[in-house]
């Protein structure tokens, strides 16, 4: 009696909260890594375990440092060649599988998530092979330009399925009536279609920038001596990490945060609002 009264409690204490426990343990390590971003770092630079009387002192080193300072401009400049392209040759896909026929549409489908599917190891073997028989072979180096063309092909399938299913749902006669009143099928396509694909070309467009910036196995296999900020942070594995790490990961979860709460804040007053304005006609229809 006393048995199964104790595994009922248990089961339900654990319907009841084994959400905020799932919760304590994705976030936990990110609260932790903004907490020791504050501690002094020790005399060779690496992050100090024990905490101490919180400083900014490594915010301030953070833009100190020429080597991390390198790897960002870099990776800034990877993500605004490789974003661009991606998108657009997601949109130009998406609108070629739109208007194709079922089964044209299920192959580029099926070799889109075959791309994803397909190890990250893989990925960059077989990349570094093309590369090394092709680029290599005319006699240029792996660096910026093959970085560049390996982004583009493994982050293009992450925006297709992210844009597709919304260009999925477009009704054909937008377009018929944007043909009727004169307009070319270029305008048509800018004024038309992007406008309305515009909330799933932003998710695309995070989720491309967030695997460029992320992204270490393709890109070291196929870099050359070009460092990004996700190989660069991979190279200080050994010991303990460096204090520029730590701290740069502390400043994308800070920046992601506010971010995160500026929205939510954003889209809490504009549904409030939207719903005073419906009171408020619905008040005044009822006094008319």
């Amino acid at each position: 009696m006393n048995k199964h009264f104790s595994w009922f409690t248990l089961s339900r204490w654990f319907r009841r909260w084994y959400i905020y426990v799932v919760l304590i343990m994705i976030y936990l390590p990110l609260i932790f890594i903004v907490l020791l971003s504050f501690s002094e770092p020790t005399a060779r630079g690496n992050i100090n375990p024990n905490f101490s009387t919180p400083t900014f002192v490594n915010y301030i080193d953070l833009w100190k440092d020429d080597e991390f300072l390198n790897a960002l401009f870099n990776s800034l400049l990877l993500s605004l060649i490789v974003v661009p392209i991606s998108i657009l040759l997601a949109i130009v896909t998406c609108f070629g599988m739109w208007r194709a026929r079922p089964f044209q549409r299920k192959a580029i489908s099926f070799t889109t998530q075959l791309t994803i599917v397909n190890p990250e190891a893989i990925t960059g073997i077989s990349l570094a092979l093309l590369f090394s028989s092709t680029w290599v072979a005319l006699g240029f180096n792996l660096g910026f330009f093959t970085v560049i063309l390996a982004h583009i092909s493994f982050c293009t399938p992450y925006a297709i399925v992210a844009i597709y299913p919304r260009m999925a749902k477009m009704n054909q006669n937008q377009l018929l009536a944007s043909y009727d009143l004169g307009h070319t099928k270029i305008d048509t396509f800018w004024k038309i279609t992007i406008p309305y694909l515009m909330p799933a070309i932003l998710s695309a467009i995070a989720i491309v920038l967030a695997m460029s910036l992320d992204d270490f196995i393709i890109t070291n296999l196929v870099n050359g001596s070009f460092q990004t900020i996700g190989t660069l942070i991979y190279s200080t594995r050994k010991g303990f990490f460096k204090a520029w790490v730590i701290t740069f990961g502390a400043l994308v979860v800070i920046v992601t945060v506010i971010t995160i709460i500026i929205i939510g804040m954003r889209k809490y007053f504009k549904i409030k609002k939207t719903n005073e304005k419906s009171a408020w006609i619905s008040a005044t229809k009822g006094e008319s």
